[in-house]
């Protein structure tokens, strides 16, 4: 029961930040102006597929590095499954919860190590959206010295980036891990024994910089496409909106619709993206999120469907979420 009313109140607080978001006539009337745009629709929909593209292009090469065998194709159906999940799934099992599990019952006995390199997925993708969002700050100097809540943001965005650096450096110390404390951390925490596990699997990454380096381009190049998206939507809903105040005021929006508050970040996303753009003078700004979710919507109708096959159904045929097909 307790699940049951946190769900009802996640989805009661989203629908009543939509209300007050769309309430306001500029929001309403972008969305419309973003609806009667025949030609972006696709695109937004083609921008989607090819970044879900990219995130499994990503997540196979980290798995490499721990020997875990993750074709492309399977690492797609993870990557839609995940977000029809994330967005769609007002409950408590998110996106990355879908990941690990179809992953773990793939590599029996290797949940640990599957769990702590979509965590350095999600880590390395954040790091590189940090740094994309701080290069693009700083190119919009203009936009960052007249709203001092944009340069808070954006030095705390710098701010987390060193700190995922300074821990990433720590992780793959033999330094540290030769220290006495070191050894009294790992031997005496609870759960030491799969403490080690996540220890040796962060480890294993300071032998294959190639593969980090790569999967950092790979988001790199997904977070671009992320940004030329939002500054294709703006071009229709806010055309005059400068290209840089859009791509760096719709990252750091996109950095609230991640927060877990309501479902997909239904409602905070929209409210986030209105405060920044309006801050910023742009009226309607909550219409770019909005651009996104469309977007997406085409890769949840396939993750949905994919979720629909499951998984081998024991008769020997071969699922939509087998890696063998």
């Amino acid at each position: 029961m307790s699940r049951v009313a946190w769900t009802v109140c996640r989805v009661a607080v989203a629908l009543t930040l939509l209300f007050y978001v769309f309430s306001r006539v500029e929001n309403l009337s972008a969305v419309k102006q973003l609806l009667s745009t025949a030609w972006l629709l696709p695109v937004l929909a083609l921008q989607t597929l090819i970044g879900a593209a990219i995130e499994s292009m990503r997540l196979r090469v980290l798995y490499q590095s721990q020997n875990v065998r993750l074709p492309f194709t399977y690492g797609f159906r993870l990557v839609a499954v995940a977000a029809f999940f994330g967005l769609c799934i007002p409950g408590g099992t998110g996106g990355d919860v879908m990941k690990l599990y179809y992953l773990a019952s793939k590599n029996r006995g290797r949940g640990v190590e599957v769990a702590t390199v979509l965590l350095v997925d999600r880590v390395l993708a954040m790091f590189v959206l940090l740094g994309l969002l701080v290069s693009l700050a700083i190119t919009e100097g203009r936009l960052i010295a007249a709203h001092r809540l944009i340069l808070v943001l954006v030095v705390s965005g710098a701010v987390i980036m060193a700190g995922l650096a300074a821990l990433a450096v720590a992780s793959c110390s033999m330094r540290i891990r030769g220290t006495r404390l070191y050894a009294v951390i790992i031997e005496r925490a609870p759960l030491s024994r799969y403490l080690i596990r996540v220890s040796d699997a962060l480890l294993s990454f300071r032998y294959h910089p190639a593969a980090v380096l790569q999967a950092a381009a790979l988001s790199l190049t997904g977070h671009l496409l992320l940004a030329g998206m939002f500054v294709v939507a703006g071009s229709v809903v806010l055309p005059e909106a400068p290209a840089a105040a859009v791509s760096v005021l719709s990252l750091l929006g996109m950095f609230a619709n991640a927060l877990p508050v309501t479902p997909g970040g239904l409602g905070v996303g929209e409210g986030a993206f209105q405060v920044l753009f309006g801050i910023a003078g742009f009226a309607g700004g909550a219409a770019l999120i909005v651009s996104w979710r469309l977007g997406m919507a085409s890769l949840c109708a396939i993750g949905s469907l994919f979720y629909i096959a499951g998984q081998p159904d024991g008769t020997g045929r071969a699922s939509a979420l087998d890696p063998s097909v």
